[in-house]
């Protein structure tokens, strides 16, 4: 094979191993004919299990209606926002108006609304051109992108929900959706009993029908629970009225309780801890200054918790604090997991800034008694269990026995454990950082779960990450 040939089969190799690094990092599709589009929504309907928020500037298809409906069915909560020029129309639309179980909402405004864009559980974001009522036939052209970019998510979430919260339930033929029964209409004041100032509190905030104080020493007396009744995704608030209430609390000091699901540390986060407050999560960024209080933290401890507000919750995002601390820890010593609610359900946290990054809170011997050599579990049952794992990201300790670089299959180390082996694939623009260490050191790595182990395989991690410092010329590292 002559240098030309080789350098194009190198060529070659390397935009394919480009294109295939961006479709890994991002998913996103496009479609333009009225039947592809059509597909696309009605299997991504059937396959939501928790929530679904759509808006449209029109009536939808029967095919769609139908679909939403068996949705509602199976448990799904169904959000609708329509322009109010369509909304009375006669059509398939018009029976969910009778549907108590769906929440739909009318734009009452001057102008009209284009708005046509869908949110499947708050992962998947399909927006465009399409009209998603009957008379979008074969022979009009139409565009929808589907796609799970965060930052996408995020800004079509909050306009939806500042949609929503605007709309009005008044002059829909049929009951009020139970969901929607004392929301509020626009205009209307909000049930939210205002919580009293304590001997000596300050006002911090006082609108909307909600009072919010703060102690002499600049803490918010508000429990976790008061709080999230406020500013969280339950909230009878627009989104207006809660970053005016929010634009008078953040930076200010809260102290609340919960369960920890995630403590570590990142070179870039420096120490993070997630604590979970029923199906809302906090997310800590601890004061290292304070390492001697919440070094004793272990996942599962419940711990009595402070910090500063920086960020408030949507529905991707968690609650996030500033200057953390912890006051008090119980269960100090939680309660080690069985095989058998391992493997029922894995408890995962989000910790990274976007959905993408689920980290388990499982350590690397909690993992091997399921698919160790040790496990009772079969194969079957085996590749049934690792569906959960699968995707997910850990983080474990563990001595480096041997480096190995090449061209086609990048930067690969093998890791030693107490009871087996990891191979972690580090990405080239993380080389000159893996280099640092030699054979031999224990180091603290991430990575996300690609294959389980099985024989002489031992288990294999992507995107790997070395988390343990070291200081560049020298041959220290640490936490």
């Amino acid at each position: 094979m002559g240098w030309q040939k080789i350098c194009i089969v190198m060529l070659v190799a390397t935009a394919s191993s480009f294109f295939s690094s961006q479709d890994a990092a991002f998913s996103s599709d496009v479609y333009f004919t009225s039947r592809e589009i059509k597909e696309r929504i009605l299997h991504e309907i059937e396959g939501c299990k928790e929530s679904l928020d759509i808006a449209i500037s029109d009536s939808a298809s029967a095919d769609i209606v139908n679909a939403l409906a068996k949705a509602r069915e199976r448990g799904v909560r169904v959000r609708i926002v329509v322009d109010r020029k369509r909304a009375f129309a006669k059509g398939p639309l018009s029976g969910l108006y009778k549907n108590t179980d769906v929440a739909l909402k009318v734009l009452i405004q001057k102008g009209r609304t284009y708005n046509n864009f869908a949110i499947f559980d708050a992962k998947l974001l399909a927006t465009g051109s399409y009209s998603w009522n009957e008379d979008a036939g074969s022979f009009n052209r139409y565009n929808a992108i589907f796609t799970d970019e965060a930052r996408l998510l995020v800004k079509h979430q909050r306009e939806f929900d500042r949609m929503f919260h605007e709309g009005k339930i008044s002059g829909i033929k049929g009951s009020v959706p139970a969901e929607t029964k004392g929301e509020r209409v626009s205009g209307a004041p909000v049930n939210i009993i205002p919580k009293p100032g304590g001997s000596g509190n300050q006002v911090v905030a006082s609108n909307f029908g909600v009072i919010i104080t703060e102690t002499a020493d600049g803490c918010i007396s508000m429990s976790f629970e008061e709080f999230d009744a406020v500013f969280g995704m339950a909230s009878e608030l627009s989104d207006e009225q809660k970053e005016s209430l929010w634009s008078r609390c953040a930076g200010k000091k809260v102290t609340w309780s919960g369960k920890v699901t995630y403590i570590g540390w990142g070179l870039i986060t420096g120490w993070m801890m997630s604590v979970s407050h029923g199906d809302t999560s906090v997310e800590i960024k601890l004061n290292s200054a304070h390492k001697d209080r919440f070094s004793p933290v272990k996942y599962g401890n419940t711990v009595t918790y402070t910090g500063k507000l920086d960020s408030r919750v949507t529905r991707i995002f968690p609650y996030k604090l500033e200057d953390g601390d912890v006051v008090e820890i119980k269960n100090t010593l939680p309660s080690q997991a069985s095989t058998h609610e391992l493997f029922e359900n894995p408890d995962v946290v989000p910790v990274s800034q976007g959905p993408k990054k689920i980290f388990l809170g499982e350590s690397f011997e909690d993992l091997d008694k399921i698919f160790g050599k040790g496990s009772n579990l079969s194969d079957a049952q085996k590749d049934k269990a690792w569906e959960k794992y699968k995707g997910k990201y850990v983080s474990w300790m563990g001595q480096i026995v041997h480096k190995n670089l090449n061209v086609a299959s990048g930067l690969r180390v093998m890791m030693q454990m107490e009871s087996g082996d990891v191979e972690v694939k580090f990405g080239l623009a993380k080389k000159e950082k893996v280099l640092r260490f030699q054979d031999g050191e224990t180091i603290l790595y991430t990575g996300k779960l690609a294959e389980r182990c099985g024989g002489l395989s031992p288990y294999i991690l992507e995107d790997g990450d070395i988390i343990t410092m070291k200081e560049p010329g020298t041959g220290k590292s640490g936490m």
